[in-house]
């Protein structure tokens, strides 16, 4: 019984739980869900939602339509940018093990920032300490 209730949670046969939520932390139907989206208490990972701020030529880019040299030096510049700067701004708060910046266009993921801290410590103190700040307005 344990075992097919194991299997069960956070699929698609999960009558109760959303597997969207269960799976990223965000779902595509938002509060219209008829699922629970279950909250952990304590993660080793930290989901920014719509972080990151696209350009209309990263979307076009992550659409798959070629861009000119010029512009898709300036996207990867940014991006390379934006990433270095949270990535040094929250690795002071512990060591940092992935970090993950979504172009999903999809409206629950897009910009969408996982970070994953080697311990559960790291993250809460992340949380603690980063909770009510911004990152360009965001």
């Amino acid at each position: 019984m344990a075992e097919n209730l194991a299997r069960i949670i956070g699929s698609e046969d999960d009558k109760v739980n959303c597997p969207f939520y269960f799976k990223n932390g965000a779902c595509r139907y938002g509060e219209r869900c008829t699922r629970l989206h279950i909250k952990p208490n304590k993660s080793v990972t930290l989901l920014f939602a719509h972080m990151y701020q696209n350009s209309a030529d990263a979307i076009a880019l992550a659409e798959g339509h070629e861009i000119p040299d010029e512009k898709l030096k300036v996207v990867i510049e940014e991006f390379e940018t934006f990433y270095y700067e949270v990535f040094l701004e929250l690795a002071q708060f512990g060591e940092i093990d992935e970090m993950f910046v979504l172009d999903n266009l999809g409206d629950h993921l897009v910009g969408n920032v996982y970070v994953k801290f080697h311990n559960e410590e790291d993250a809460e103190n992340c949380k603690k300490n980063i909770s009510g700040r911004s990152y360009m307005n965001r």
